[in-house]
């Protein structure tokens, strides 16, 4: 019954469409399944058949509330953005610039979930982890957030330098020290990244990526400055260099489906 439902849709949908490639999303379960379906239209003689893809993937385990009782996803949603909110509203400063806080604590317990969601191989298994998915610390969403937060503070903080010259002007020469050339190692590395998540079907080498861009500008704040740097034309090419940081940050957060804050 379900073989010939599935094998009725793709017929229709390739009478519809002329796809150039139609992936099926589905838990690792249902390997075998998918491969009988892509088997039995291959033997029918549709050419089209090889054009169909089965991206697998692991299943969660634990998901439940902080107390324990399990729950819906939007119910999760709506408690790691308690959470968030909780986190925030301990800087009164900051939480105060903050726009609209329900928005941004949404958004970073969104950001909290997907990241735990697609850090490991798709294929493997997880445990839902309420502690590691919200903390600020190590390899998780509100730390990526986090990141292109204080990237985007980095002109606001020092508007006596602004507006800055084009990059093609930039003497380079300025970002010689070696925590500079490891954050444009890793800025160069990007293209090479997503070709790679593209291949393999992988988020988690994206986040990979982010993480480790994330952990060379963390490093970099305190050698790299750029508030009270005397050399304004030095001050001036590690703020390009954070700005294009940020740029690579966000771009490869969106390629998640994750939006990138400048308040948090």
């Amino acid at each position: 019954m379900y073989l010939t439902r599935d094998i009725i849709g793709a017929i229709d949908r390739w009478e519809k469409y002329q796809f150039d490639k139609m992936i099926y999303v589905v838990s690792s379960q249902q390997d075998l399944h998918l491969a009988q379906f892509f088997k039995i239209l291959s033997l029918m003689g549709f050419e089209w058949a090889q054009r169909l893809e089965h991206i697998n993937y692991g299943l969660v385990t634990g998901m439940s509330t902080r107390k324990g009782t399990a729950v819906f996803l939007n119910q999760i949603i709506k408690e790691s953005a308690d959470v968030m909110m909780e986190q925030m509203m301990k800087n009164e400063e900051k939480f105060n610039q903050i726009e609209d806080p329900e928005y941004v604590a949404r958004e970073v317990g969104l950001t909290a979930i997907k990241i735990q969601d697609m850090q490991a191989k798709r294929i493997n298994n997880y445990a839902f982890n309420w502690a590691r998915m919200t903390s600020f610390e190590g390899d998780t969403g509100p730390y990526l957030q986090y990141a292109h937060v204080r990237l985007s503070s980095i002109e606001r903080k020092n508007p006596e330098i602004l507006p800055l010259p084009p990059l093609d002007s930039i003497n380079f020469v300025h970002l010689t020290e070696p925590k500079a050339t490891d954050i444009i190692f890793h800025l160069g590395a990007y293209p090479d990244a997503v070709r790679t998540a593209l291949k393999t079907r992988e988020p988690s080498g994206i986040i990979t990526y982010l993480m480790r861009l994330s952990h060379s500008i963390s490093s970099a704040w305190d050698v790299l400055l750029v508030k009270g740097e005397a050399d304004v034309e030095k001050a001036r090419a590690r703020m390009w260099l954070f700005l294009l940081a940020r740029e690579v940050l966000g771009a490869g957060m969106r390629l998640l489906s994750l939006t990138p804050l400048e308040r948090m």
